[in-house]
């Protein structure tokens, strides 16, 4: 499962995925200074590159919200006095695509390419059908205008090392010290801040964050009582699609480990933990302490770089989420039919830890994952199929944040490095917070 460690991403493979094709689109929008400056000059742009993408910028956010509109989301355009109401195609994606081709791709810095990929991250939804401007950029006369973005994208080499294998020594778990959220280590803001070293002796059971039971739900905390919640949410789906076959129930809509294990990712160049930069739909933290942690040298690592390294791990371990996923995944991907994921408590019968690389997040996330036929799960009367879109069964990576590793064993030893992160608004960056 880690033939594809190490392969470059290509463009067409950016284009074919939502993430991936959202932060090349993000990357085309982005303006050099130069452009930013004239277009905000008081007697407006003056040079053709200007006046392009001015153009763009406003074609693309027309035909944004008109895909909105289309789709019934609740948005609102407020025009002038003398404005008449736009009709569905006074700009479509081949009006955004043509405006595209007269603009010249500008290569990114690793700044500017961490910046995109923060904003496209902070929103991506699983729950509610794609945001307008997603469906612009997926458009096919979008993604062939984006070629030329994502080969110059691909030629800094500054993705390079996006495919690489999880480096043990430096795997950064967060506690995020924020009023409505404290991660999964709320243990180590009890433990001396001048004693880091004393963080190791703090067991990894102490560690997991403990669930306000006065919000009526208890969730899972490992993986054998999540392998029960799941089986018993998807027993109370098929019960209710019985009753009503066309029922449409939201629901959970993650396919990630249980809440409760330990997490991790790697840091930037820079130095910054990727994990305080790159959050699904972040809720605006602003403030986390990192713990590098001590890994077991024998840990055994499933590697994601690619949709076929999630689709295999379905295979060998799968879990029909079908009932309890349909709704929700219908909304976020237009397809009805079997959903499976990966049983989390069968996993760890062959590895300790997973991780979805860079590479592997834009490839995978939010696409769906073609398993091929049912033969490896076993198929049940109960099955809901009313409207089933294909008779195929796949499978969605859904709330797994970038370069994160879920660590389904018992493989952190320990705490071995501590240091406090804090956003700074004025610099729209992290920054770590000096000792005290």
């Amino acid at each position: 499962m880690t033939a594809s460690e190490n392969r470059q991403l290509t463009a067409e493979e950016l284009l074919a995925s939502p993430r991936g094709r959202s932060l090349v689109f993000t990357i085309a929008s982005q303006m050099p200074e130069r452009i930013e400056r004239e277009l905000s000059a008081d007697d407006g742009p003056q040079t053709d590159a200007a006046r392009a993408y001015a153009e763009f910028n406003e074609t693309t956010f027309i035909a944004a919200y008109l895909q909105d509109r289309a789709h019934g989301a609740a948005v609102v355009m407020y025009q002038g006095p003398d404005t008449t109401e736009l009709e569905d195609d006074d700009a479509l994606p081949a009006d955004v695509a043509e405006k595209l081709g007269h603009i010249s791709p500008v290569s990114p810095t690793q700044e500017d390419l961490e910046d995109a990929l923060a904003e496209v991250i902070s929103g991506a939804m699983y729950w509610q059908p794609p945001h307008g401007g997603d469906l612009v950029a997926g458009a096919p006369e979008v993604r062939q205008a984006l070629i030329p973005f994502a080969e110059t994208i691909l030629a800094t080499g500054l993705l390079d090392g996006w495919s690489r294998p999880l480096d043990r020594d430096n795997q950064w778990a967060l506690a995020w010290d924020d009023s409505e959220d404290k991660g999964v280590l709320p243990a180590v803001y009890s433990a001396d801040p001048e004693n880091p070293a004393a963080l190791a002796e703090v067991s990894r059971d102490d560690m997991v964050a403990p669930f306000d039971p006065s919000s009526g739900v208890v969730m899972p905390q490992n993986l054998k009582g999540w392998l029960a919640w799941m089986l018993t949410a998807e027993t109370d789906y098929r019960h209710d699609f019985a009753q009503d076959p066309f029922e449409e129930v939201s629901g959970e809509w993650w396919s990630i480990p249980p809440f409760g294990l330990w997490t991790s990712t790697d840091c930037w160049p820079k130095g910054t933990p990727i994990g305080v930069d790159l959050v699904e739909d972040d809720c605006g933290l602003e403030r986390a302490r990192a713990c590098r942690l001590e890994i077991r040298t024998e840990a055994r690592i499933c590697e994601i770089h690619a949709p076929d390294d999630w689709a295999e791990l379905c295979r060998r371990y799968p879990l029909d989420v079908s009932a309890q996923r349909r709704y929700v995944w219908s909304e976020a991907t237009g397809r009805k039919g079997r959903w499976v994921i990966p049983d989390w408590s069968r996993v760890t019968e062959e590895f300790d830890g997973v991780h979805v690389s860079l590479a592997g997040y834009l490839r995978t996330a939010g696409a769906v994952i073609d398993l091929g036929d049912a033969n490896f799960i076993e198929d049940s009367p109960s099955r809901p199929t009313a409207g089933d879109t294909d008779e195929r069964t796949a499978s969605l990576m859904a709330g797994w944040n970038p370069d994160t590793t879920y660590w389904l064993g018992d493989v952190v030893t320990g705490i071995a490095e501590v240091a406090e992160w804090a956003y700074d608004d004025d610099a729209d960056a992290w920054r770590q917070v000096p000792p005290r």
